[in-house]
Protein backbone atom coordinates (compact mmCIF):
# COMPACT_ATOMS: atom_id res chain seq x y z
CA UNK A 1 0.00 0.00 0.00
CA UNK A 2 1.64 3.28 -1.10
CA UNK A 3 -1.19 5.74 0.71
CA UNK A 4 -0.20 6.90 4.07
CA UNK A 5 -3.02 8.53 6.32
CA UNK A 6 -4.74 9.48 2.89
CA UNK A 7 -2.00 10.90 1.19
CA UNK A 8 -1.70 9.36 -2.12
CA UNK A 9 2.41 8.26 -2.89
CA UNK A 10 3.26 10.61 -5.52
CA UNK A 11 3.05 8.62 -9.27
CA UNK A 12 6.33 7.98 -11.45
CA UNK A 13 5.15 10.52 -14.14
CA UNK A 14 3.99 13.35 -11.52
CA UNK A 15 7.17 15.30 -12.18
CA UNK A 16 8.09 15.46 -8.55
CA UNK A 17 11.40 14.06 -7.54
CA UNK A 18 11.00 11.68 -5.21
CA UNK A 19 12.60 12.41 -1.42
CA UNK A 20 15.98 11.63 -0.69
CA UNK A 21 16.88 8.69 1.56
CA UNK A 22 18.55 9.53 5.26
CA UNK A 23 21.57 7.96 3.62
CA UNK A 24 21.51 10.30 0.75
CA UNK A 25 21.01 13.07 3.28
CA UNK A 26 24.47 12.45 5.05
CA UNK A 27 27.94 13.96 4.47
CA UNK A 28 30.36 12.16 2.27
CA UNK A 29 32.27 9.57 4.71
CA UNK A 30 34.90 11.52 6.36
CA UNK A 31 37.25 8.86 7.58
CA UNK A 32 39.50 7.17 5.03
CA UNK A 33 40.22 3.63 5.86
CA UNK A 34 42.63 3.18 3.35
CA UNK A 35 45.74 5.12 4.83
CA UNK A 36 45.25 3.31 7.90
CA UNK A 37 46.29 0.00 5.66
CA UNK A 38 49.50 -1.38 4.86
CA UNK A 39 52.77 -0.14 5.75
CA UNK A 40 52.82 3.23 7.49
CA UNK A 41 56.35 5.50 7.77
CA UNK A 42 56.80 7.90 11.17
CA UNK A 43 60.31 9.08 12.49
CA UNK A 44 62.26 7.25 9.75
CA UNK A 45 60.69 3.85 10.82
CA UNK A 46 57.89 2.26 8.27
CA UNK A 47 55.85 -1.12 9.47
CA UNK A 48 52.76 -1.98 10.24
CA UNK A 49 49.62 -0.36 12.41
CA UNK A 50 49.60 -3.25 14.79
CA UNK A 51 53.39 -2.62 15.40
CA UNK A 52 53.15 1.10 16.11
CA UNK A 53 50.23 0.22 18.28
CA UNK A 54 52.83 -1.74 20.62
CA UNK A 55 55.64 0.47 19.90
CA UNK A 56 56.38 2.24 23.16
CA UNK A 57 56.07 5.60 21.40
CA UNK A 58 52.31 5.33 20.77
CA UNK A 59 50.31 6.71 23.40
CA UNK A 60 46.46 5.41 22.48
CA UNK A 61 45.42 1.72 21.71
CA UNK A 62 45.39 0.35 18.23
CA UNK A 63 42.00 1.28 16.81
CA UNK A 64 42.17 4.72 18.04
CA UNK A 65 44.96 5.54 15.89
CA UNK A 66 43.69 3.10 13.14
CA UNK A 67 40.52 5.82 13.29
CA UNK A 68 43.58 8.72 13.40
CA UNK A 69 45.12 7.86 10.66
CA UNK A 70 42.12 7.37 8.76
CA UNK A 71 40.56 10.67 9.40
CA UNK A 72 44.16 12.01 7.93
CA UNK A 73 46.42 12.88 10.86
CA UNK A 74 50.19 12.77 10.22
CA UNK A 75 51.29 9.57 11.36
CA UNK A 76 53.83 11.09 13.96
CA UNK A 77 50.92 12.91 15.42
CA UNK A 78 48.45 10.08 15.32
CA UNK A 79 50.78 7.89 17.53
CA UNK A 80 52.72 9.86 19.99
CA UNK A 81 49.94 12.45 21.11
CA UNK A 82 48.08 11.91 24.18
CA UNK A 83 44.31 11.54 24.18
CA UNK A 84 42.57 15.19 24.55
CA UNK A 85 46.16 16.69 24.16
CA UNK A 86 45.13 20.64 23.28
CA UNK A 87 47.56 23.29 23.06
CA UNK A 88 46.94 24.67 26.63
CA UNK A 89 47.80 28.43 26.96
CA UNK A 90 51.10 30.13 28.98
CA UNK A 91 51.21 33.22 30.46
CA UNK A 92 54.71 34.66 30.85
CA UNK A 93 55.34 37.12 33.74
CA UNK A 94 58.71 38.06 35.21
CA UNK A 95 60.59 35.63 33.28
CA UNK A 96 58.78 32.83 34.39
CA UNK A 97 56.39 30.92 31.84
CA UNK A 98 52.85 29.00 33.25
CA UNK A 99 49.97 27.86 32.30
CA UNK A 100 46.81 29.76 33.74
CA UNK A 101 46.41 26.77 36.43
CA UNK A 102 49.57 27.07 37.17
CA UNK A 103 49.62 30.26 38.14
CA UNK A 104 46.80 29.90 39.87
CA UNK A 105 48.56 27.71 42.42
CA UNK A 106 51.60 29.61 42.43
CA UNK A 107 49.48 33.03 43.14
CA UNK A 108 47.10 31.70 45.27
CA UNK A 109 44.34 33.26 43.28
CA UNK A 110 41.31 30.53 41.88
CA UNK A 111 41.88 29.84 38.42
CA UNK A 112 38.26 30.74 37.41
CA UNK A 113 39.04 34.29 39.26
CA UNK A 114 42.04 34.57 36.81
CA UNK A 115 39.61 33.14 33.89
CA UNK A 116 37.33 35.63 34.66
CA UNK A 117 40.09 38.57 34.80
CA UNK A 118 41.15 37.90 31.38
CA UNK A 119 38.08 37.31 29.64
CA UNK A 120 35.26 39.02 31.42
CA UNK A 121 36.93 42.29 32.70
CA UNK A 122 39.44 42.52 30.03
CA UNK A 123 42.56 43.00 32.30
CA UNK A 124 46.06 42.20 31.30
CA UNK A 125 47.68 39.09 32.72
CA UNK A 126 50.06 41.10 34.74
CA UNK A 127 47.16 43.02 36.08
CA UNK A 128 44.82 40.18 36.71
CA UNK A 129 48.00 38.37 38.87
CA UNK A 130 48.84 41.44 40.74
CA UNK A 131 45.46 42.02 42.01
CA UNK A 132 46.01 38.96 43.87
CA UNK A 133 43.67 36.46 46.14
CA UNK A 134 40.03 37.94 46.62
CA UNK A 135 40.40 36.09 50.13
CA UNK A 136 42.38 37.73 53.10
CA UNK A 137 44.89 34.29 53.59
CA UNK A 138 47.21 35.63 51.13
CA UNK A 139 46.61 39.16 51.16
CA UNK A 140 48.84 39.27 54.64
CA UNK A 141 52.23 41.63 53.70
CA UNK A 142 55.05 40.17 54.65
CA UNK A 143 58.67 41.65 54.73
CA UNK A 144 61.59 40.37 53.25
CA UNK A 145 64.65 41.23 51.28
CA UNK A 146 63.64 45.15 52.69
CA UNK A 147 60.56 44.62 50.68
CA UNK A 148 56.82 44.70 52.37
CA UNK A 149 54.12 42.73 50.03
CA UNK A 150 51.35 40.90 50.18
CA UNK A 151 51.92 37.09 50.44
CA UNK A 152 50.70 36.62 46.61
CA UNK A 153 53.24 38.65 44.91
CA UNK A 154 55.82 37.24 46.71
CA UNK A 155 55.01 34.34 45.43
CA UNK A 156 54.81 35.80 41.85
CA UNK A 157 58.56 37.49 42.50
CA UNK A 158 61.15 35.60 40.35
CA UNK A 159 62.92 34.48 43.64
CA UNK A 160 60.09 32.76 44.38
CA UNK A 161 60.74 28.96 45.13
CA UNK A 162 57.96 27.78 45.99
CA UNK A 163 53.80 28.52 45.95
CA UNK A 164 52.23 30.70 48.29
CA UNK A 165 50.95 28.01 49.88
CA UNK A 166 53.94 26.23 51.19
CA UNK A 167 54.89 29.90 51.49
CA UNK A 168 52.37 30.75 53.81
CA UNK A 169 52.77 27.49 56.18
CA UNK A 170 56.53 27.60 56.30
CA UNK A 171 56.36 31.03 57.73
CA UNK A 172 53.67 30.08 60.20
CA UNK A 173 56.00 27.19 61.31
CA UNK A 174 58.48 29.62 62.18
CA UNK A 175 60.68 30.04 58.60
CA UNK A 176 62.70 33.01 58.36
CA UNK A 177 60.64 35.02 55.13
CA UNK A 178 63.62 35.29 53.09
CA UNK A 179 63.80 31.29 53.19
CA UNK A 180 60.40 30.69 53.15
CA UNK A 181 59.60 32.77 49.93
CA UNK A 182 63.21 30.88 48.26
CA UNK A 183 63.59 27.63 49.07
CA UNK A 184 62.30 25.07 46.64
CA UNK A 185 60.46 21.93 48.55
CA UNK A 186 61.98 19.11 48.93
CA UNK A 187 60.15 16.19 47.38
CA UNK A 188 59.30 13.21 49.96
CA UNK A 189 61.15 10.91 47.90
CA UNK A 190 64.68 13.07 47.64
CA UNK A 191 64.38 13.30 51.57
CA UNK A 192 67.13 11.06 53.99
CA UNK A 193 70.07 12.06 51.93
CA UNK A 194 73.21 10.52 53.49
CA UNK A 195 72.32 8.23 56.51
CA UNK A 196 69.43 8.12 57.76
CA UNK A 197 69.31 9.19 61.37
CA UNK A 198 66.19 8.21 64.01
CA UNK A 199 65.06 10.43 66.67
CA UNK A 200 61.80 10.80 68.17
CA UNK A 201 59.88 7.90 65.87
CA UNK A 202 61.06 9.97 62.58
CA UNK A 203 63.90 8.73 60.61
CA UNK A 204 65.80 10.92 58.05
CA UNK A 205 69.14 12.78 56.84
CA UNK A 206 71.00 15.39 59.08
CA UNK A 207 70.12 17.87 56.03
CA UNK A 208 66.67 17.33 56.54
CA UNK A 209 66.76 17.37 60.65
CA UNK A 210 68.64 20.58 60.59
CA UNK A 211 65.52 21.86 58.10
CA UNK A 212 62.96 20.84 60.12
CA UNK A 213 64.64 21.83 63.74
CA UNK A 214 65.97 24.80 62.24
CA UNK A 215 69.57 23.98 64.12
CA UNK A 216 72.64 24.80 61.48
CA UNK A 217 73.78 21.03 60.58
CA UNK A 218 77.26 22.08 61.41
CA UNK A 219 76.26 22.32 64.91
CA UNK A 220 74.49 19.03 65.03
CA UNK A 221 77.58 17.21 63.29
CA UNK A 222 79.80 18.87 65.71
CA UNK A 223 78.20 17.79 68.85
CA UNK A 224 77.61 14.50 67.47
CA UNK A 225 80.86 13.88 66.74
CA UNK A 226 82.14 15.77 69.57
CA UNK A 227 80.37 14.14 72.28
CA UNK A 228 79.74 11.01 70.36
CA UNK A 229 76.27 10.88 71.12
CA UNK A 230 72.75 10.12 68.68
CA UNK A 231 71.03 12.32 66.93
CA UNK A 232 68.04 12.15 69.65
CA UNK A 233 70.57 13.12 72.41
CA UNK A 234 71.93 15.91 70.76
CA UNK A 235 68.46 17.54 69.84
CA UNK A 236 67.31 17.77 73.53
CA UNK A 237 71.21 18.58 74.95
CA UNK A 238 70.59 21.82 72.93
CA UNK A 239 67.01 22.66 73.95
CA UNK A 240 64.74 21.11 71.07
CA UNK A 241 62.18 18.84 71.49
CA UNK A 242 59.29 17.71 69.44
CA UNK A 243 56.67 18.08 72.42
CA UNK A 244 57.84 21.66 73.31
CA UNK A 245 54.51 23.18 71.88
CA UNK A 246 52.45 19.73 71.86
CA UNK A 247 48.97 21.58 70.93
CA UNK A 248 50.08 24.36 69.53
CA UNK A 249 49.00 25.34 66.12
CA UNK A 250 50.34 28.65 64.39
CA UNK A 251 48.85 30.88 62.22
CA UNK A 252 49.61 34.13 60.83
CA UNK A 253 47.93 37.15 61.60
CA UNK A 254 47.65 40.90 60.54
CA UNK A 255 46.84 43.14 63.86
CA UNK A 256 47.36 46.72 64.46
CA UNK A 257 50.38 47.47 66.79
CA UNK A 258 48.23 47.74 69.89
CA UNK A 259 47.04 44.38 69.86
CA UNK A 260 50.30 42.35 69.75
CA UNK A 261 50.93 39.54 72.55
CA UNK A 262 53.70 38.04 74.27
CA UNK A 263 55.06 35.73 72.08
CA UNK A 264 53.98 37.30 68.80
CA UNK A 265 56.51 37.23 65.89
CA UNK A 266 56.70 40.01 63.18
CA UNK A 267 57.57 39.47 60.12
CA UNK A 268 55.66 42.19 57.92
CA UNK A 269 54.72 45.62 58.62
CA UNK A 270 52.53 47.36 56.33
CA UNK A 271 52.09 51.22 56.35
CA UNK A 272 49.71 51.79 53.53
CA UNK A 273 47.00 53.12 55.96
CA UNK A 274 46.99 55.46 59.16
CA UNK A 275 48.02 53.19 61.08
CA UNK A 276 50.65 50.69 60.41
CA UNK A 277 49.04 46.88 60.72
CA UNK A 278 51.41 43.83 61.39
CA UNK A 279 51.51 40.60 60.07
CA UNK A 280 52.58 38.54 62.82
CA UNK A 281 53.19 34.66 63.90
CA UNK A 282 51.12 33.74 66.58
CA UNK A 283 50.03 30.47 68.74
CA UNK A 284 46.22 29.19 68.15
CA UNK A 285 44.85 28.74 70.53
CA UNK A 286 47.12 30.90 72.29
CA UNK A 287 48.91 28.57 75.11
CA UNK A 288 52.00 31.05 76.15
CA UNK A 289 55.13 32.37 74.02
CA UNK A 290 56.14 30.01 71.53
CA UNK A 291 58.64 27.42 72.31
CA UNK A 292 62.35 28.53 71.03
CA UNK A 293 65.71 26.63 71.03
CA UNK A 294 68.09 27.36 73.88
CA UNK A 295 70.98 29.64 72.54
CA UNK A 296 73.69 27.72 71.59
CA UNK A 297 76.20 29.19 73.62
CA UNK A 298 74.32 28.27 76.44
CA UNK A 299 75.13 24.34 76.66
CA UNK A 300 75.66 23.25 80.13
CA UNK A 301 73.14 20.50 79.82
CA UNK A 302 75.97 19.11 77.32
CA UNK A 303 77.79 15.72 79.03
CA UNK A 304 81.50 15.60 79.01
CA UNK A 305 82.62 13.42 76.25
CA UNK A 306 83.07 9.93 77.55
CA UNK A 307 86.21 8.54 78.08
CA UNK A 308 86.84 5.53 75.82
CA UNK A 309 88.89 2.44 77.29
CA UNK A 310 89.24 0.85 74.15
CA UNK A 311 89.05 1.68 69.95
CA UNK A 312 86.12 4.06 69.43
CA UNK A 313 83.38 1.67 68.78
CA UNK A 314 81.19 2.00 65.00
CA UNK A 315 77.81 2.65 64.66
Amino acid sequence: MNDVIGIPAPSADSGTPPRASKSQDRRPDRYNWELARGPITAFGETKALSAWAKDPRCAVSREALRTRLALGWASEDAIRRERHDKPVPAYTYQGRTLTLRGWAEQSGIKYHTLYRRLTKAGMTFEDALLKGSDGPDFALPVTAFGETKPLSHWAVDPRAGCTVTTMRRRIAEGWEPEQAITEEPQNRSTLGYGVPHRAFGLSMGLEDWARHTQIPVGTLRHVMGSYDLPLESTLTALGWSPHAESGTVHDLIAVPAGQLRPGDRIVGVSTDGPDPLLTIRRPYPPSGPPHTSAPLSASPALPAPPAHSGPRRTR
